[in-house]
């Protein structure tokens, strides 16, 4: 090689010297230096992606304590209001009332229910509010699902106020 290259005229051979320079300068471009390049302009993007998510995530963190500071300062009303009262409101905020058969007063503290063919994910979220916003527990549950859509089920329950 290094023969050939000496037996060239001196501008034969600056031209395939700086040849081989520029086509290996254009190499190392394009093998290494704009990959990294390519790669930094990715990482900057994914940076300031993340940064936009952790400035919204901890907005969302302050909105949450506030709420959870609203929600444990406000006070639960027990032995306020008639616990039929309460229930009735709580069947129509979860969207069960059409699905109410029967509803008898048992005293002050008591009502017993019977749900036809009822959301049993509905029901849950019914008796939790009640248990958690209300006072009121469950005294007696039967549940029969049998012959019926996924999902649904007739309850019979018999609901007091929490006396602790």
């Amino acid at each position: 090689m290094n023969n050939w290259l000496n037996s060239l005229s001196p501008r034969e051979r600056a031209l395939v010297t700086y040849g081989f320079l520029a086509v290996s300068a254009v190499l190392i471009w394009l093998l290494a230096i704009k990959p990294l390049f390519n790669n930094q302009l990715k990482l900057n993007k994914n940076i300031a992606i993340q940064k936009t998510t952790l400035s919204k995530m901890q907005k969302q963190s302050i909105e949450i304590k506030q709420l959870q500071k609203q929600n444990t300062s406000k006070p639960v009303t027990i032995g306020t209001q008639n616990p039929q009262q309460l229930i009735e409101r709580s069947l129509q905020t979860w969207r069960l009332k059409s699905d109410l058969e029967r509803m008898q007063s048992q005293g002050s503290n008591g009502v017993r229910l019977i749900l036809k063919n009822a959301n049993a994910d509905r029901v849950m979220r019914f008796l939790h509010e009640l248990e958690s916003t209300h006072s009121l527990s469950i005294d007696n549950m039967t549940i029969d699902s049998g012959n019926k859509a996924t999902g649904l089920a007739d309850f019979r329950l018999t609901i007091k106020r929490n006396t602790k």
